[in-house]
């Protein structure tokens, strides 16, 4: 039995409705400050979960319907224990059956509360994003107000508890990247030559390894399903939880769906697990079982999708020296004949291929093919007004015009044209296009009269031959500026973007399922490449020519100049 395709179903959010962390709230509509120790700060975003736990206190003898409120929604941070000290708000039947893991909403704001009558309250807040119970992060459009569904009161024993509420959490987005850790759900291309991730959050220290697993038994986010499927057959269910950590190894123990998959097939479904639960604090392997009892899976021999592709650490680029890999020295390493493939084409882009043999270049005639050998070059595509190419790692060489004319085209190494569907806007011009290192999304920067616009897709492609057929649904990523310069893949999960605003060129750095935040004005960037090491791989190239590199919160200089920075794929 072979690995089957994902199944194709919309996931269905449950509604939530639980809030932030307020302060002691008067009765009536009152506008709620947010003063808890948990909130101070901005927000934090290095990758590394936070070491230490935030334990809110108990509901205190006495306590007002306000005060109550006020108390569990603070204790809705700490997910220890499985909410414990939240659930001591609550009356006790309400206890049971509040699930907190059915969502989560990210306030932007303070919020008000009212009195609906003398034993109910409602919360009215401004929301900025969404977790839905698998961890797929969500940001707002637009930050709108939500009154989430009342909270009734019930006197237990002469204290005041909540008898009736919603289901799921609300916090703020500084206590967000306390409260909840970051992982990479992966899933397979339609070939399964690569894994592809897909960015989830889940609570920290809430059972992480048991959820995780959950998220992935799953379809993914909706904009990769058409371009992925799942080692994972349908209907396969996690058998036993919590997935138990021991010595270094996550048990998975699921239903027996898997026990008709050939090794092959086994081996596949390790991987996925594996590579998912890699993240995961403590755990260095997987063992898949059945009924408790352990399924045979042998080893990859060869042949493994490869998690994170890798490339040269070094920046490629065309100085005054010449084109290739700048050296700590500062000297350039040529790459076989490229260098002399960029002084004849007169390049002004170049994306060199993830076999590092093949290359695409743009010059005044055009975007052609180049090699690391000393086959000729060939010009694939001599539309006018074309941008920086992109080449993915079947070997295509992506081309196409700013103004979208005659649409994207992928060449084939003896020059034939593959257009690849896509519903491009006609009143936006394409800055940049740039094709993920595991062949199955693509980065395109827009431009246009309303601002700059970034966005991600899946790539469809024949599973048989690797042809890309068409791009999935647009998938939108916050982006600030006026103008479009330049964006990039900074890692996996991580795009960077350049765009003009009245301050300078501001340097954005984007989750594709996660948040935005700055990274600073680097002087008149124009380009902007990534690496391997996320943020610290990122090189931008100044107006005047000066490469700088991301140092504390700035940038510095490297002292070496270029002409222009080249993409490895």
């Amino acid at each position: 039995m072979s690995p089957t395709r994902t199944r194709r179903r919309s996931i269905r959010g449950r509604a939530l409705a639980l809030l932030a962390l307020p302060a002691i709230v008067l009765a009536g509509c009152v506008s709620v400050p947010f003063q808890s120790g948990v909130d101070a700060g901005g927000p934090i975003d290095t990758g590394v979960d936070a070491n230490f736990d935030f334990l809110p206190s108990g509901p205190s003898e006495g306590a007002t319907q306000e005060e109550i409120l006020s108390g569990f929604l603070a204790a809705t941070t700490a997910s220890q224990d499985n909410y414990r000290i939240a659930r001591s708000y609550l009356a006790e039947d309400t206890a049971e059956t509040w699930n907190p893991y059915s969502g989560t909403l990210v306030r932007a704001r303070e919020g008000t509360v009212d009195r609906v009558d003398e034993a109910t309250l409602t919360y009215t807040v401004p929301v900025s994003a969404s977790v839905d119970a698998v961890g797929r992060y969500t940001a707002s459009e637009s930050t709108t107000s939500q009154t989430l569904p009342p909270f009734d009161f019930v006197q237990v024993e002469g204290e005041w508890r909540i008898a009736e509420l919603g289901d799921g959490i609300l916090i703020s987005q500084q206590a967000f990247p306390n409260a909840f850790s970051q992982h990479t759900l992966y899933y397979y291309d339609l070939a399964f030559r690569n894994l592809v991730p897909d960015l989830r959050w889940f609570p920290a220290r809430a059972e992480v390894p048991t959820r995780l697993v959950r998220a992935l038994l799953e379809p993914p986010t909706s904009w990769l399903q058409d371009a992925t499927v799942s080692a994972v057959p349908e209907g396969t269910e996690l058998a036993a939880a919590p997935v138990e950590v021991a010595d270094g190894v996550a048990r998975v123990d699921l239903t027996n769906e898997v026990l008709g998959l050939s090794d092959t097939a086994r081996q596949l479904l390790r991987l996925q697990l594996a590579a998912s639960l890699r993240a995961v604090s403590g755990v260095a392997g997987v063992q898949v079982t059945v009924d408790q009892n352990v399924l045979a899976i042998p080893d990859f021999t060869a042949g493994a999708p490869e998690i994170v592709p890798q490339v040269d650490a070094r920046t490629l680029a065309l100085t005054d020296d010449g084109f290739g890999f700048v050296t700590g020295a500062g000297e350039i390493e040529a790459l076989g004949t490229l260098a002399g493939s960029v002084e004849e084409r007169e390049a002004t882009r170049l994306v060199l291929g993830p076999s590092r043999t093949i290359a695409g270049l743009l010059g005044p005639e055009g975007v052609w093919l180049a090699r690391t050998s000393s086959a000729p070059d060939l010009l694939l595509d001599a539309r006018p007004g074309l941008i920086a190419p992109s080449v993915d790692g079947y070997q295509f060489v992506w081309s196409v015009a700013a103004d979208g004319a005659g649409g994207i085209v992928a060449f084939e190494l003896d020059g034939t044209a593959r257009e690849v569907e896509a519903a491009l806007p006609d009143d936006q011009r394409i800055v940049s296009l740039q094709v993920s290192r595991d062949d199955t999304r693509v980065l395109l920067l827009l431009d246009g009269a309303a601002g700059p616009r970034l966005v991600v897709a899946a790539i469809v492609r024949d599973d048989a031959t690797g042809v890309p057929l068409r791009l999935g649904e647009l998938r939108e990523l916050p982006i600030s500026g006026e103008r479009a310069i330049d964006a990039t893949w900074v890692d996996e999960v991580r795009v960077a973007s350049v765009a003009t605003t009245e301050d300078g060129t501001l340097v954005e750095l984007h989750e594709i399922g996660g948040r935005t935040r700055s990274l600073g004005l680097p002087p008149s960037a124009v380009q902007i490449v990534g690496g391997n090491s996320g943020v610290e791989g990122i090189r931008v190239l100044g107006e005047g020519g000066a490469i700088f590199e991301p140092r504390g919160s700035g940038w510095q200089s490297t002292g070496v100049r270029a002409s222009f920075l080249a993409t490895q794929q």
